[in-house]
C-alpha cells in the first residue's frame, strides 16, 4: 500500500476524501454533538437554541439563492447576504447593550473576542471539508458563507480583550485591511478560478472510482455531470469512453435505465477520433476500441446504424479490406436503405462521398464513379457538400468535392432529383451561373456552358433573361437562328413570369431589348400576331418612345385591325399632338372604324375613345363648305362613332340633327333638337354642351315656322335669345313669329329692333315687313 502511494500523496489524500464521505461526514458531526453536549452540561442551552436558530435560518436563505440560475445574479446576491451578516453581526457584538437579560449566557460567551475569532476560524477548515466530501455538488453559496465568517473571525483576533466596544475591534490598518479585502479576494478567486474546474475534478474522481468497482452507472452519471459542466476536459471524456468500452451489450440493451445513460453522440465522436486521427493511421487497440464502441451505439441506438456503417468502411479501408469497405459504403450512399431524409445517413453522407471520390482512386474506381452514373446520386451528394459548406464555408475538402461534382453536372442529373422543372433546395445555382459564363464565350465548350447556364436559370429567376440572352446570342455566334430565337422567347417568358417590375434595371432594359428584338425579328418574316405581342411588351418600357406607338398602329392597319391602331395611335398622339403623320393616321382610323365595332368594344373605348375629336370634326365639316354628300357621309359617321360612346352628349345630337335637315330627313331632325331642348339641366354643366343647347332652340326656331307652328318657334327663340350668338336673325324670327301669331304690335316691334342693326341684310327685309303690316291696317 505504502509502495502505490508513494508519490502521490496528494491525489490519493483527495481520493481518499471523496470515497470516504461518511467518515467525515461521522467525524465532524461526532465532534459537533460533543461541543453541544459540552454546552448542555456548562448550562448554556440559550446559546446553543441561539446557534442551531440562525443556522436553520441561514440554511433556508442558502437554499434559496441555489434556485438562482444566472451565475452574475446568484454571486451578487450571495455577496450582499454575507455583507449583511458581518455587517449585523459587528453590530450585534459591538453594542453588547443591546442583548437583552435573557440573552445573558449568549453575551457572557461573546466578551472575549479573541477566543470567539479563534474558534470561528478553527470552524471553517471542518466547514470546508464537509463541503468538499459531500455528495452535493459544491456552490458558490458555502464559500461566501466561509468568506463571511472569515472577515468577522479575523478583525476579532485584533481587538481589546474582552471588549468589542467602538473601534477596538478594527484597530490597526493591517486588520482592517485583513477583515474586508482577503475574503472578497477569496470569495472572487475561489467561484470564478477553482471552483468550475474543482466540480469537474471531482466528478471525474468518482466516476473513475464508481467504475473501478465496477458501478458503471453511476460512473455514466458522474462522468456525464463533468462533461455538462466542461466538454472538453480530457480527464472526464476518457474516463466516459473508457467505461463505455467496458459496458457489457447485454446487460445494457436489458436495462433500460444503463441505456438512457449511454451517451450515443458521444461515443461517435470518439469513434471518429479513434478511426480518423489527426495524423497517421489509427492503431490495433484504437480500432478494436472503435469498433467496440459502434456495437455500444447498435446497441442503444439502431437508429444510427448509417454511421456505424461509414466507421465500418472507414475501419475496413485502414485494413486494405476493400471489398467489405465498398459493400458497406454503397450501403450508405444508397437511399433506399434507410431512406433519403434519414437524418443518421445525412450526418456521414459527405463523408461517405468524400470517401468515395476523393480519398482513394481504388474507392472512386469502385464506388465513387459508378454510384454518380446513377439517378439521383450526383444531386444527392452535392446537396450534402452545399449543407456543409453552409455551416462552415471555408472547408477545403468539401470545396474541393464541390468542384469535381459540379464540373459534370447535366440537367438530367438535376432533374433526376428535382423532377423537370423543379427547384433544388440545397444548390448552388450562383455557382454553376460563374461556371456557365466563364464557358459561353468558348467556341468549343459553349453548349457546356449553355447548360450551365439553363441550370443557374432555375434557382435564379431574377437572373434569368440576362442568362437566357446569353445562351441565345451564344446560338446567334454558331449561325443557329431558330435556336437563338427560342431563348430569346424564353428570356422574354422568365422576365413575365418573374415580374418585370420585380427586376433590376439592368434585367429590365435587357428584357425590353428583348421583346424588341424579338417584334423587329417577327415583323421582318411577316408575322404581324408576333410583332404585335412583342411590340406591345416594349411599349411597357418608359424609353420605348412614339415610334414604337407609330409602328404597333401601322402593325394593327396591316392586320386588318383599324380600332386597335386607332386606339395606339390616340395613345401616341399624346407624346406629340402636331405629329403630321399621326394625324393623318387619326382620320384614316377614326373613318374606318364602325359603329357596330366600337359598340362591340365599348369596355374597352369608353375612356380612351376621341368623342370631343368626332364633334369638332363633324362641327368642322358641316360649318364649312364641304357641300357634296361624300363629306356629309364622313360628318354622319364621325357623329354616329361619337353617340356610341356618349349617347346622351347634346353636341353629337345636334350635330345629327343638322345632318338629318341636309339630307331632308326633317322629322328625326325634330325628334334630336327636341330631346335636346328637354335636357336644359344637362347642359349646364359643360360649356359645349350648353352652347349645343342654344343652336338646338335655333334650329327649333327655323323648323317651328316653316312647319307653322309659330307659337312653339316664339318658345324655341326666347330661349335662344339668352345666347351670345343671337342678334338681328333671331329678333326678325321672332316678329315674324308674332306676326303669323297675329299680335302685329309686338311683330312691329321686333321688326323696329331689326332696323337698329345698320348694314344687316335683315334691315331691308323688316321695313319691308313693316310696310306691309302698315298698308294692310289702312
Amino acid at each position: 500500500m505504502s509502495h502505490a502511494v508513494k508519490g502521490r500523496l496528494v491525489p490519493f489524500l483527495f481520493f481518499l476524501l471523496l470515497e470516504s464521505p461518511l467518515l467525515i461526514y461521522a467525524g465532524i458531526i461526532g465532534g459537533s454533538l460533543a461541543g453541544v453536549l459540552y454546552t448542555l452540561r456548562e448550562g448554556m442551552s440559550e446559546v446553543l437554541v441561539t446557534m442551531l436558530g440562525s443556522g436553520a435560518v441561514l440554511g433556508i436563505v442558502f437554499g434559496a439563492l441555489r434556485q438562482v440560475r444566472q451565475k452574475s445574479v446568484r454571486l451578487g446576491l450571495i455577496l450582499l447576504v454575507s455583507a449583511a451578516l458581518v455587517a449585523g453581526l459587528f453590530v450585534l457584538f459591538g453594542k453588547p447593550e443591546f442583548l437583552q437579560e435573557e440573552f445573558k449566557q449568549l453575551r457572557d460567551y461573546v466578551q472575549d473576542p479573541t477566543v470567539f475569532g479563534v474558534q470561528l476560524l478553527i470552524g471553517i477548515p471542518f466547514f470546508y471539508l464537509l463541503t468538499f466530501a459531500g455528495q452535493e455538488e459544491e456552490s458558490e453559496i458555502e464559500i461566501g458563507a466561509m468568506c463571511a465568517t472569515f472577515a468577522v473571525a479575523v478583525p476579532m483576533l485584533f481587538g481589546e480583550q474582552g471588549s468589542f466596544h467602538e473601534d477596538a475591534v478594527w484597530r490597526g490598518v493591517g486588520a482592517r485591511m485583513l477583515g474586508y479585502f482577503v475574503p472578497l479576494i477569496i470569495y472572487f478567486w475561489y467561484t470564478l478560478r477553482v471552483l468550475p474546474g474543482l466540480r469537474v475534478l471531482k466528478h471525474s474522481f468518482r466516476g473513475h472510482s464508481h467504475a473501478r468497482v465496477g458501478r458503471y452507472a453511476l460512473a455514466l452519471q458522474s462522468f456525464r455531470r463533468a462533461l455538462v459542466l466542461d466538454a472538453k476536459n480530457h480527464m472526464a471524456r476518457n474516463g466516459f469512453w473508457n467505461v463505455h468500452c467496458q459496458l457489457d451489450f447485454a446487460h445494457v440493451a436489458a436495462d433500460p435505465a444503463m441505456m438512457a445513460l449511454v451517451d450515443v453522440n458521444l461515443c461517435m465522436e470518439r469513434v471518429g477520433s479513434l478511426l480518423a486521427p489527426p495524423a497517421g493511421k489509427p492503431t490495433l487497440s484504437q480500432m478494436q476500441e472503435a469498433r467496440r464502441l459502434l456495437e455500444l451505439v447498435l446497441t442503444v441506438k439502431p437508429a444510427l446504424r448509417p454511421c456505424a456503417d461509414y466507421w465500418e468502411a472507414v475501419a475496413h479501408t485502414h485494413c486494405h479490406e476493400y471489398d467489405p469497405a465498398q459493400v458497406k459504403l454503397e450501403h450508405v450512399l444508397d437511399p433506399s436503405n434507410y431512406g433519403a431524409e434519414n437524418v443518421a445517413r445525412q450526418m456521414v453522407l459527405l463523408d461517405a462521398w468524400t470517401l468515395a471520390l476523393a480519398r482513394l482512386s481504388e474507392f472512386r474506381r469502385r464506388v465513387g464513379d459508378p454510384q454518380l452514373l446513377l439517378p439521383g446520386r450526383r444531386m444527392e451528394a452535392i446537396d450534402a457538400v452545399e449543407r456543409r459548406l453552409a455551416q462552415f464555408p471555408e472547408d477545403q475538402d468539401a470545396w474541393g468535392l464541390k468542384r469535381l461534382l459540379y464540373a459534370d453536372l447535366s440537367e438530367a442529373d438535376y432533374d433526376a432529383l428535382t423532377g423537370p422543372g423543379k427547384v433544388a433546395p440545397h444548390f448552388n445555382h450562383a455557382y454553376v451561373q460563374e461556371l456557365g459564363l466563364a464557358l459561353i464565350g468558348d467556341d468549343a465548350r459553349w453548349q457546356r456552358g449553355a447548360e450551365f447556364l439553363r441550370l443557374a436559370t432555375r434557382g435564379l429567376p431574377s437572373n434569368a433573361v440576362s442568362l437566357y440572352v446569353q445562351i441565345a446570342k451564344a446560338y446567334q455566334r454558331n449561325n443557329d437562328d431558330a435556336g437563338a430565337l427560342h431563348y430569346f422567347n424564353l428570356a422574354r417568358r422568365a422576365g413575365q413570369t418573374a415580374g418585370v417590375k420585380n427586376l433590376a434595371e439592368p434585367e429590365q432594359q435587357t428584357y425590353f431589348a428583348t421583346c424588341k428584338f424579338l417584334g423587329e425579328s417577327a415583323l421582318y418574316h411577316g408575322n404581324v400576331e408576333d410583332a404585335i405581342e412583342n411590340f406591345h411588351l416594349y411599349a411597357e418600357n418608359e424609353r420605348s418612345g412614339i415610334e414604337t406607338l407609330r409602328t404597333l398602329a401601322d402593325l394593327y392597319e396591316k392586320k386588318g385591325d383599324p380600332l386597335n391602331a386607332l386606339r395606339i395611335n390616340d395613345h401616341a398622339l399624346i407624346y406629340n399632338p402636331r405629329d403630321r403623320d399621326l394625324l393623318e393616321r387619326k382620320d384614316r382610323y377614326y373613318y374606318s372604324v364602325t359603329p357596330e365595332q366600337v359598340q362591340a368594344s365599348l369596355e374597352l373605348f369608353k375612356t380612351g375613345f376621341d368623342v370631343d375629336y368626332c364633334v369638332r370634326k363633324a362641327k368642322t365639316i358641316l360649318d364649312g363648305r364641304y357641300e357634296d354628300s361624300e363629306w356629309l357621309n364622313v360628318a354622319t359617321h364621325l357623329i354616329q362613332l361619337a353617340r356610341v360612346i356618349m349617347p346622351q352628349n347634346l353636341a353629337a345630337k345636334v350635330l345629327e340633327a343638322r345632318t338629318c335637315i341636309r339630307s331632308g330627313d326633317r322629322d328625326r331632325a325634330l325628334s334630336l333638337l327636341e330631346e335636346v331642348r328637354a335636357a336644359k339641366e344637362l347642359a349646364a354643366n359643360s360649356g359645349d354642351e350648353q352652347e349645343a343647347w342654344y343652336v338646338a332652340n335655333q334650329l327649333l326656331g327655323d323648323i317651328y315656322l316653316e312647319t307653322g307652328k309659330p307659337d312653339q318657334a316664339l318658345l324655341a327663340l326666347q330661349d335662344f335669345r339668352e345666347s351670345s350668338r343671337s342678334g338681328a336673325k333671331t329678333i326678325f324670327k321672332m316678329g315674324q313669329a308674332h306676326e303669323a301669331l297675329g299680335d302685329r304690335a309686338k311683330a312691329m316691334k321686333h321688326y323696329e329692333q331689326v332696323t337698329a342693326y345698320e348694314g344687316n341684310p335683315l334691315v331691308y327685309e323688316a321695313r319691308e315687313a313693316m310696310s306691309r303690316m302698315k298698308s294692310s291696317v289702312s
